[in-house]
């Protein structure tokens, strides 16, 4: 493996790789080199997951179109409420 030293980083660059060693919790020597394995196409970022289903899990289809029939009745909307 080589050394590399890269000098004039613009600042919004290391700010970001900062950020991104703090959030994985890993130096920014190993941050460094995964962001250019990716932006080289050596290694694919994992996508970020943005729902719930690590804190709750997956539903069935069944399951979601249970929930969606029982909070169906918040959809509706009383148009006396909305008068001024």
């Amino acid at each position: 493996m080589k050394t590399l030293t890269l000098r004039n980083v613009p600042d919004e660059v290391v700010d970001q790789l900062v950020l991104i060693a703090t959030e994985t919790r890993q130096s920014m020597n190993s941050a460094a080199v995964q962001a250019i394995r990716r932006s080289l196409g050596f290694d694919a970022r994992p996508r970020r997951k943005r729902d719930l289903s690590a804190f709750c899990g997956d539903w069935t289809k069944k399951e979601a179109a249970e929930f969606d029939q029982a909070v169906a009745v918040f959809e509706d909307i009383d148009a006396e409420l909305w008068k001024k």
